[in-house]
Protein backbone atom coordinates (compact mmCIF):
# COMPACT_ATOMS: atom_id res chain seq x y z
CA UNK A 1 0.00 0.00 0.00
CA UNK A 2 2.80 1.99 0.87
CA UNK A 3 4.36 1.78 -2.70
CA UNK A 4 1.31 2.44 -4.37
CA UNK A 5 0.25 5.85 -2.47
CA UNK A 6 3.96 6.71 -3.45
CA UNK A 7 3.49 6.19 -7.00
CA UNK A 8 0.08 7.95 -6.85
CA UNK A 9 1.26 11.07 -5.17
CA UNK A 10 4.29 10.97 -7.86
CA UNK A 11 1.58 10.95 -10.58
CA UNK A 12 -0.46 13.78 -8.78
CA UNK A 13 2.83 15.64 -7.93
CA UNK A 14 4.55 14.97 -11.94
CA UNK A 15 1.57 14.55 -14.38
CA UNK A 16 3.91 15.61 -17.40
CA UNK A 17 6.49 12.83 -16.61
CA UNK A 18 3.33 10.13 -15.60
CA UNK A 19 1.70 11.02 -18.84
CA UNK A 20 5.07 11.09 -20.53
CA UNK A 21 5.85 7.47 -19.50
CA UNK A 22 2.63 5.89 -20.39
CA UNK A 23 3.16 7.47 -24.22
CA UNK A 24 6.30 6.06 -24.35
CA UNK A 25 5.15 2.36 -24.46
CA UNK A 26 2.69 2.40 -27.56
CA UNK A 27 5.44 4.76 -28.98
CA UNK A 28 7.87 2.02 -28.83
CA UNK A 29 5.74 -0.34 -30.24
CA UNK A 30 4.49 1.79 -33.45
CA UNK A 31 8.37 2.20 -34.71
CA UNK A 32 8.57 -0.96 -36.41
CA UNK A 33 11.66 -1.01 -38.82
CA UNK A 34 10.95 0.05 -42.02
CA UNK A 35 10.71 -1.69 -44.96
CA UNK A 36 13.58 -1.34 -47.45
CA UNK A 37 13.22 0.39 -50.70
CA UNK A 38 13.47 -2.29 -53.96
CA UNK A 39 16.30 -0.62 -55.96
CA UNK A 40 14.70 -0.25 -59.48
CA UNK A 41 16.07 0.89 -62.64
CA UNK A 42 14.79 3.12 -65.28
CA UNK A 43 13.36 2.67 -68.84
CA UNK A 44 12.50 5.56 -71.51
CA UNK A 45 11.40 4.85 -74.54
CA UNK A 46 10.80 8.56 -76.04
CA UNK A 47 9.38 7.26 -79.95
CA UNK A 48 6.59 5.62 -78.59
CA UNK A 49 6.37 7.79 -75.28
CA UNK A 50 6.25 6.00 -72.56
CA UNK A 51 8.40 4.76 -69.47
CA UNK A 52 8.80 2.49 -67.09
CA UNK A 53 11.23 0.86 -64.49
CA UNK A 54 12.20 -2.88 -63.01
CA UNK A 55 13.62 -4.16 -59.81
CA UNK A 56 17.38 -4.70 -59.85
CA UNK A 57 17.62 -6.64 -56.38
CA UNK A 58 15.07 -9.11 -54.95
CA UNK A 59 13.65 -8.00 -51.26
CA UNK A 60 16.34 -10.16 -49.55
CA UNK A 61 19.02 -7.99 -51.94
CA UNK A 62 20.11 -10.51 -54.18
CA UNK A 63 20.56 -9.16 -57.73
CA UNK A 64 18.55 -9.96 -60.73
CA UNK A 65 20.23 -10.35 -63.57
CA UNK A 66 18.04 -9.20 -66.68
CA UNK A 67 18.86 -9.38 -70.21
CA UNK A 68 17.19 -7.38 -72.96
CA UNK A 69 14.76 -9.89 -75.13
CA UNK A 70 13.30 -7.19 -77.40
CA UNK A 71 13.76 -3.42 -77.63
CA UNK A 72 11.64 -2.07 -80.55
CA UNK A 73 10.95 1.70 -81.26
CA UNK A 74 7.86 1.67 -83.39
CA UNK A 75 4.87 -0.71 -83.31
CA UNK A 76 4.74 -2.16 -86.66
CA UNK A 77 8.26 -3.14 -86.02
CA UNK A 78 7.63 -4.86 -82.91
CA UNK A 79 6.68 -8.87 -82.78
CA UNK A 80 3.59 -10.10 -82.45
CA UNK A 81 2.23 -12.02 -79.04
CA UNK A 82 -0.44 -14.25 -81.54
CA UNK A 83 -1.04 -15.18 -85.02
CA UNK A 84 -3.29 -12.26 -85.67
CA UNK A 85 -1.03 -10.10 -84.91
CA UNK A 86 -3.19 -7.37 -82.71
CA UNK A 87 -0.78 -7.08 -79.34
CA UNK A 88 2.85 -6.63 -80.35
CA UNK A 89 5.96 -6.88 -78.10
CA UNK A 90 7.86 -3.60 -78.15
CA UNK A 91 10.04 -3.98 -74.67
CA UNK A 92 11.20 -7.39 -73.34
CA UNK A 93 14.10 -8.02 -70.25
CA UNK A 94 14.40 -11.66 -69.28
CA UNK A 95 15.60 -12.85 -66.15
CA UNK A 96 16.95 -16.43 -66.87
CA UNK A 97 16.85 -17.53 -63.03
CA UNK A 98 12.55 -18.47 -63.01
CA UNK A 99 12.30 -17.06 -65.66
CA UNK A 100 11.17 -13.56 -65.02
CA UNK A 101 9.83 -11.41 -67.54
CA UNK A 102 9.34 -7.58 -68.00
CA UNK A 103 7.33 -7.32 -71.14
CA UNK A 104 5.55 -4.07 -73.00
CA UNK A 105 2.40 -4.49 -75.36
CA UNK A 106 0.90 -2.02 -77.53
CA UNK A 107 -2.09 -2.99 -79.49
CA UNK A 108 -5.77 -1.52 -80.55
CA UNK A 109 -8.41 -2.29 -78.09
CA UNK A 110 -9.66 -5.50 -78.03
CA UNK A 111 -12.85 -6.85 -79.54
CA UNK A 112 -14.39 -7.24 -76.32
CA UNK A 113 -14.03 -3.67 -75.70
CA UNK A 114 -14.63 -2.25 -78.57
CA UNK A 115 -18.54 -2.72 -77.93
CA UNK A 116 -18.59 -0.62 -75.44
CA UNK A 117 -16.93 3.44 -74.91
CA UNK A 118 -13.85 3.39 -72.95
CA UNK A 119 -15.21 5.42 -69.86
CA UNK A 120 -17.59 2.90 -69.59
CA UNK A 121 -14.86 0.12 -69.23
CA UNK A 122 -14.22 -1.37 -65.92
CA UNK A 123 -10.79 -2.45 -64.16
CA UNK A 124 -11.67 -6.27 -64.74
CA UNK A 125 -13.10 -6.32 -67.76
CA UNK A 126 -9.92 -4.21 -69.08
CA UNK A 127 -7.73 -6.62 -67.78
CA UNK A 128 -9.52 -9.86 -68.85
CA UNK A 129 -9.84 -8.61 -72.40
CA UNK A 130 -5.90 -8.05 -72.73
CA UNK A 131 -4.98 -11.17 -71.14
CA UNK A 132 -7.13 -13.41 -73.51
CA UNK A 133 -6.14 -10.89 -76.78
CA UNK A 134 -2.58 -12.38 -76.18
CA UNK A 135 -3.81 -15.95 -75.22
CA UNK A 136 -3.86 -18.42 -78.17
CA UNK A 137 -6.23 -20.64 -76.41
CA UNK A 138 -9.60 -20.12 -78.41
CA UNK A 139 -13.50 -22.36 -77.81
CA UNK A 140 -15.07 -23.44 -80.50
CA UNK A 141 -16.23 -20.45 -81.95
CA UNK A 142 -12.79 -19.15 -82.17
CA UNK A 143 -13.05 -16.59 -79.96
CA UNK A 144 -9.71 -16.36 -78.29
CA UNK A 145 -10.12 -17.24 -73.74
CA UNK A 146 -7.52 -16.21 -71.33
CA UNK A 147 -5.18 -18.74 -69.70
CA UNK A 148 -5.17 -16.27 -66.89
CA UNK A 149 -7.09 -15.82 -63.53
CA UNK A 150 -7.33 -12.23 -62.87
CA UNK A 151 -7.15 -11.85 -58.87
CA UNK A 152 -8.15 -8.20 -58.41
CA UNK A 153 -8.24 -5.32 -60.56
CA UNK A 154 -8.24 -1.23 -59.73
CA UNK A 155 -8.18 1.67 -62.02
CA UNK A 156 -6.21 5.31 -60.89
CA UNK A 157 -6.59 8.33 -62.93
CA UNK A 158 -2.93 10.21 -62.88
CA UNK A 159 -2.76 13.61 -65.35
CA UNK A 160 -5.13 12.83 -68.25
CA UNK A 161 -4.68 9.61 -68.14
CA UNK A 162 -6.64 5.93 -66.67
CA UNK A 163 -4.13 3.48 -65.77
CA UNK A 164 -5.89 -0.02 -64.71
CA UNK A 165 -3.77 -2.35 -62.25
CA UNK A 166 -4.18 -6.05 -61.59
CA UNK A 167 -2.72 -8.93 -60.49
CA UNK A 168 -3.39 -12.91 -62.00
CA UNK A 169 -2.49 -16.24 -62.29
CA UNK A 170 -1.82 -18.24 -64.91
CA UNK A 171 -0.40 -22.20 -66.07
CA UNK A 172 3.31 -22.29 -66.64
CA UNK A 173 6.19 -24.52 -68.22
CA UNK A 174 7.88 -26.98 -66.03
CA UNK A 175 11.21 -25.58 -65.72
CA UNK A 176 14.54 -26.23 -63.85
CA UNK A 177 12.95 -25.06 -60.67
CA UNK A 178 9.81 -26.21 -60.93
CA UNK A 179 9.46 -29.93 -62.21
CA UNK A 180 6.17 -30.31 -61.96
CA UNK A 181 3.75 -31.08 -64.62
CA UNK A 182 1.79 -28.53 -63.62
CA UNK A 183 3.21 -25.21 -62.60
CA UNK A 184 1.53 -21.51 -62.12
CA UNK A 185 3.06 -18.13 -62.81
CA UNK A 186 2.20 -14.91 -60.72
CA UNK A 187 2.42 -11.82 -62.81
CA UNK A 188 1.51 -7.66 -62.02
CA UNK A 189 0.28 -5.79 -64.96
CA UNK A 190 -1.01 -2.29 -65.68
CA UNK A 191 -2.54 -0.93 -69.04
CA UNK A 192 -3.44 2.57 -70.18
CA UNK A 193 -4.44 3.75 -73.38
CA UNK A 194 -3.86 6.46 -75.73
CA UNK A 195 -5.84 7.07 -78.54
CA UNK A 196 -6.85 3.71 -80.04
CA UNK A 197 -4.20 2.20 -78.62
CA UNK A 198 -3.61 0.08 -75.16
CA UNK A 199 0.17 0.18 -73.68
CA UNK A 200 0.52 -2.73 -70.64
CA UNK A 201 3.42 -3.66 -68.96
CA UNK A 202 3.57 -6.89 -67.20
CA UNK A 203 5.90 -8.59 -64.70
CA UNK A 204 5.97 -12.02 -64.10
CA UNK A 205 7.51 -14.67 -62.08
CA UNK A 206 6.76 -18.30 -61.22
CA UNK A 207 5.11 -18.83 -58.19
CA UNK A 208 8.04 -20.30 -56.08
CA UNK A 209 9.72 -16.97 -56.62
CA UNK A 210 6.76 -14.18 -55.99
CA UNK A 211 7.40 -13.91 -52.29
CA UNK A 212 11.07 -12.49 -53.08
CA UNK A 213 10.18 -10.47 -55.97
CA UNK A 214 7.05 -9.09 -55.15
CA UNK A 215 7.73 -5.72 -53.78
CA UNK A 216 10.03 -5.08 -56.59
CA UNK A 217 7.29 -6.03 -59.31
CA UNK A 218 4.87 -3.87 -57.31
CA UNK A 219 7.16 -1.09 -57.51
CA UNK A 220 8.06 -1.77 -61.22
CA UNK A 221 4.32 -1.73 -62.40
CA UNK A 222 3.55 1.49 -60.58
CA UNK A 223 6.61 3.14 -62.37
CA UNK A 224 4.91 2.47 -66.32
CA UNK A 225 3.49 6.20 -67.36
CA UNK A 226 2.54 7.18 -70.60
CA UNK A 227 4.40 10.82 -70.95
CA UNK A 228 4.19 13.66 -73.04
CA UNK A 229 5.15 13.01 -76.60
CA UNK A 230 8.22 14.74 -78.39
CA UNK A 231 6.68 15.90 -81.49
CA UNK A 232 9.67 15.34 -83.41
CA UNK A 233 10.23 11.79 -81.91
CA UNK A 234 6.92 10.27 -81.48
CA UNK A 235 5.45 7.49 -83.81
CA UNK A 236 2.16 6.99 -83.10
CA UNK A 237 1.12 3.22 -83.47
CA UNK A 238 -0.79 2.75 -86.98
CA UNK A 239 0.40 6.07 -88.34
CA UNK A 240 3.90 5.87 -88.06
CA UNK A 241 5.32 6.81 -91.41
CA UNK A 242 8.61 6.08 -92.82
CA UNK A 243 10.25 9.54 -92.09
CA UNK A 244 10.65 11.57 -88.60
CA UNK A 245 7.90 14.12 -88.77
CA UNK A 246 9.22 17.67 -89.57
CA UNK A 247 10.24 20.29 -87.14
CA UNK A 248 7.77 23.21 -87.93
Amino acid sequence: LTNAAAVLAAAVAFPAIADEEAAEAPAAAAAAPSKKAVPLTPVSQPVMAYEFSYPSETRDGAPIRWAPSRQRDTYSSAEPMSPDARQRIVYELIAFKGPMTATVTVGPAPPKLQETKPEDWKPKQVAEAVLADRATGRIATGQKVSLAEVEFAREQVIGDTTYVYYEYISQGSPNLAERESTTFRHSLGVTARRGEYLYTYTMSAPETLWDANADGFEAGIKSFKLVVPNKKKFREPGNEGLLPPLPF
